[in-house]
């Protein structure tokens, strides 16, 4: 998109994207993880944590998760010396978005220190099709001394009954925290989760955005713009927002810090 030359400076950290090559549904070659990755830092991003999926209902054994995080570093290392020597990419990391929908699943995965964001943070979706509130979850992962990033939960489908504002606020109320996709804020997932837009920006109104991510797929995917995202939250009168949940909260995660007052840490 074209740069908006009175846009303030926000250095972007993000914590959820799929760009190393054919390890998921991400990015296939590392010609198109560059060309991501090169968008990126001209839309402001300076560091990424890319995620791929460890979709623990589909490795019922230990060896089965050992086999797929070893891909995944297999994967992230090539990548990494395919990149090296470019200063004009963001800082790459390896992490992983951890499909957990039970307890039980998360429980198989949470002391191990080879899995999570770098440090303490697990990044944990729970499927798209909820099938409870899922605070049992969040308690696996802070009963284990981690910390529980949720996945673009306005793009959930609800229990009836439920209201998602509520459910996410219980989550929040326990110590997780919640982060929107920017494609959201646009959008982008109108087609697979109708009403994400609009959750998306009723979290804006009510402050329960603690970050946002890309969750990139690559150049294959077109659409997804954290550019894109800050200009409409500036528009909004949301700079503040967009610079704690753009670039301090997903930096401090990312550097595994001490978060800031008022979150669990």
């Amino acid at each position: 998109m074209t740069a908006q030359p009175d846009r303030p400076p926000v250095a972007i950290t993000d914590l959820h994207s799929h760009l190393i090559p054919g390890v998921d549904d991400g990015t296939r070659t590392a010609g198109e993880s560059l060309e991501t990755l090169e968008v990126l830092y001209r839309e402001g991003v300076r560091a990424a944590v890319t995620t791929p999926h460890l979709l623990l209902p589909h490795l019922p054994t230990a060896a089965d998760i050992d086999h797929e995080l070893d891909k995944h570093r297999r994967g992230f290392n090539d990548l990494s010396r395919w990149l090296a020597g470019r200063a004009d990419l963001p800082t790459l990391a390896l992490g992983q978005e951890i499909w957990a929908p039970d307890a039980a699943a998360l429980r198989r995965v949470v002391r191990r220190r080879d899995v999570g964001l770098p440090g303490r943070f697990l990044l944990v979706e729970f499927g798209f099709d909820l099938q409870g509130n899922h605070n049992d979850v969040v308690r696996e992962a802070l009963d284990a001394g981690r910390q529980i990033l949720i996945a673009h939960p306005e793009r959930y489908r609800y229990l009836p009954g439920q209201d998602p504002l509520e459910v996410m606020r219980g989550w929040q109320e326990l110590g997780a925290l919640l982060q929107v996709n920017v494609g959201s804020l646009s959008g982008y997932y109108e087609g697979s989760s109708p009403g994400s837009e609009s959750l998306a920006w009723q979290m804006v109104d009510r402050a329960m955005i603690d970050v946002l991510a890309t969750d990139h797929h690559g150049s294959r995917r077109r659409g997804v713009s954290p550019a894109e995202a800050l200009d409409k939250l500036i528009a909004r009168g949301e700079l503040a927002l967009a610079e704690r949940a753009m670039g301090e909260i997903p930096g401090r995660i990312a550097r595994d810090d001490l978060l800031p007052s008022g979150l669990p840490g």
